[in-house]
C-alpha cells in the first residue's frame, strides 16, 4: 500500500471519528485479524459467516493501529472501550465493505503510474492472470491478485495491495449478478481489460448467455484512456457485446476474425504445444486448448508491456498451473486431474477435452453438480454427459442432484455409468471403483467441496498401497 494518513481514509472514505487518535501514517489494510501486520488498519467486514467486528481485539493485538467499523461497531466499540486499543483511532462508516471500495479508488489515483491490468471471462480468469503475472513479473516489479479475489472486496483488497514503485498488478474481476463487473471495473480504471471467454455461467441471475456477454463487455466501458481490450473472439455474443468499444481491442481465437489466432493445437504429455498465427511456437507445462487461448491473451498483455512475444510465450514454458486448475497428481498406479476448484458447461468441456487426450488404460469422470445454470439446469447436464461420452470418457460417475443427469447424458451414449446421490456417499467406494491404470479427473462446482475426493482418492492409493 501507498502509505495514508489516517485522516487523509477517513476524508476518502467520507467516514466519521468513533474515536480519534494519532494522525500517524497507515501502511497497510487488513480485513483478516490472523493474517494484519503492525501499521495496517482494520476494516471489520460482515459476512455470512462471520463478523469482523468480533475480531477488532485480536486486530489491536496484532499491531493494527487503527480501525474501520461500522454504526453499530462504533456504538459496541465504545461501550468496551476498545477504541483505547487503536493509536490513530476508529473510523465509522455506514457500510464497510462500499467504504473499502472508496478507500481503493482513492489509492488507485495515488497509484497512477502503476499498470492496472483486469482479467474477467466465464472461464480462465485465475490462470489467465496467472500467466501475465508470470511473464511481467521476470522484467517488472508488480503483484497479481492472490486466489481468486474477484469480487467488492478482493478487488479492493488487490488494488490496496500496490505499492508505491509497482509497475503492474492484475486484478480478476468476476460477476454472477448484472452491474457487477462495471462496478468493479470503475473502481480499479484498468490501463489493458482482458475477457478471456464468456459461456452459460450464473443463468440465475444473468438470464442468458447473450446478458453474460453483456456483463462481461461492461468491463470495456470503464478502461482507462488509451487503454488496450484483449478480447476472446471466437463468441457471435461477446463480439456484439464489445462492437460498441472504440478503444484499441485485440481480438484472440480460433477464427479467422482475430488478430491472434490458435492453430496446430496438440497434446503432448501432461502438456501442449501451439502455435500463434502459423509463426509464433508456443510450449506449455499445462494442457488444454483452452490454456493455450488463456495464453496467447497472456502473450498479447505481454507485449502491449514492450515484452517481445517470443519472449513472453518462452517465459511461459516453465508455467506450472493454478491448484484445483487441471492439477496432475500422480498417485501410485493411478493418476489424478484435479479440476475441482469450480464447473460449467463450458469448463465441463474443456475437462473432458483434456482428459480424452491423457494416456490411460481407463478414463474416469467424477462429476458433480454445475449450479446457478437456471431452469435449463437439468438439461445443460444431459447435454454436457453426452458431450462427455463422444469425447472418450470410459467411466462417468456423477454425484448430486444435478450430477446425475450427466450420468444419464452419458448412459444415453453407452457409457458406462454410476450416480450417487453426494460426495460422502462415494466416499466408502471411489477407491474401490478405481483400477491400476486409470486417470481419473474430478471436476464440479466449489461448494460441492469435489476436493475432498481426490484426497480420498490419495489415501486409497497412497496409504493404503492399492495395486
Amino acid at each position: 500500500m501507498i502509505p495514508m494518513t489516517i485522516d487523509e481514509i477517513r476524508r476518502s472514505v467520507q467516514g466519521r471519528w468513533c474515536s480519534e487518535g494519532v494522525d500517524v501514517t497507515v501502511e497497510g489494510v487488513s480485513i483478516d485479524s490472523r493474517t494484519a501486520e503492525p501499521g495496517d488498519m482494520f476494516v471489520a467486514i460482515r459476512g455470512k459467516n462471520f463478523d469482523g467486528h468480533d475480531f477488532l481485539d485480536r486486530a489491536a493485538h496484532a499491531g493494527c493501529i487503527a480501525a474501520m467499523v461500522d454504526i453499530d461497531g462504533c456504538q459496541v466499540g465504545l461501550a468496551d472501550e476498545s477504541d483505547k486499543r487503536f493509536g490513530a483511532g476508529m473510523i465509522t462508516v455506514d457500510d464497510t465493505v462500499k467504504a473499502l471500495g472508496a478507500l481503493a479508488v482513492e489509492h488507485r489515483g495515488k497509484a497512477s503510474v502503476t499498470t492496472v491490468i483486469a482479467v474477467t471471462g466465464s472461464n480462465g480468469k485465475t490462470t489467465t492472470k496467472r500467466m501475465i503475472d508470470h511473464i511481467l513479473s521476470r522484467r517488472f516489479t508488480g503483484s497479481a491478485s492472490p486466489k481468486s479475489f474477484n469480487n467488492d472486496i478482493g478487488v479492493p483488497l488487490t488494488l490496496l495491495g500496490v505499492m508505491r514503485n509497482d509497475d503492474y498488478v492484475v486484478c480478476e474481476i468476476g460477476s454472477n449478478s448484472p452491474g457487477e463487473i462495471r462496478h468493479l471495473s470503475r473502481m480499479a480504471s484498468p490501463n489493458i481489460g482482458v475477457i478471456t471467454s464468456i459461456g452459460p455461467t450464473h443463468l440465475e441471475k444473468l438470464g442468458s448467455l447473450e446478458n453474460v456477454a453483456v456483463e462481461k463487455a461492461s468491463m470495456l466501458g470503464m478502461l482507462a484512456d488509451d487503454a488496450l481490450a484483449v478480447v476472446w473472439g471466437d463468441s457471435a455474443e461477446l463480439n456484439r457485446a464489445a462492437k460498441a468499444y472504440d478503444g484499441r481491442m485485440i481480438k484472440f481465437g480460433r477464427t479467422e476474425q482475430c488478430q491472434l489466432r490458435l492453430s496446430d493445437y496438440r497434446t503432448v504429455g501432461r502438456g501442449c504445444v501451439f502455435e500463434i498465427n502459423g509463426r509464433l511456437h508456443v510450449e506449455l507445462s499445462v494442457t488444454g486448448s483452452h490454456n493455450a487461448l488463456n495464453a496467447m491473451a497472456a502473450v498479447a498483455v505481454a507485449q502491449r508491456m514492450g515484452i517481445d512475444p517470443a519472449e513472453a510465450a518462452g517465459e511461459l514454458s516453465d508455467f506450472t498451473g493454478v491448484p484445483m486448475r487441471l492439477e496432475w497428481i500422480q498417485c501410485g498406479p493411478i493418476t489424478i486431474i484435479n479440476d475441482a476448484y469450480n464447473a460449467n458447461p463450458s469448463s465441463l468441456a474443456a475437462a473432458g477435452e483434456v482428459l480424452s487426450g491423457a494416456e490411460a488404460s481407463r478414463r474416469v469422470l467424477i462429476a458433480g453438480d454445475m449450479l446457478e445454470l437456471g431452469e435449463a439446469a437439468e438439461e445443460f447436464h444431459r447435454q454436457g454427459g453426452m458431450q462427455l461420452a463422444r469425447g472418450g470418457v470410459d467411466l462417468l460417475i456423477g454425484v448430486g442432484t444435478l450430477g446425475r443427469y450427466i450420468a444419464m447424458g452419458a448412459d444415453a451414449c453407452d457409457v458406462e455409468t454410476l450416480s450417487f446421490d453426494s460426495v460422502e456417499d462415494l466416499f466408502t467406494e471411489v477407491v474401490a471403483l478405481l483400477e491400476p491404470g486409470d486417470t481419473v479427473l474430478v471436476k464440479g462446482s466449489r461448494s460441492m467441496g469435489m476436493e475432498r475426493l481426490v484426497d480420498t482418492i490419495r489415501n486409497g492409493f497412497e496409504d493404503a498401497g492399492k495395486e
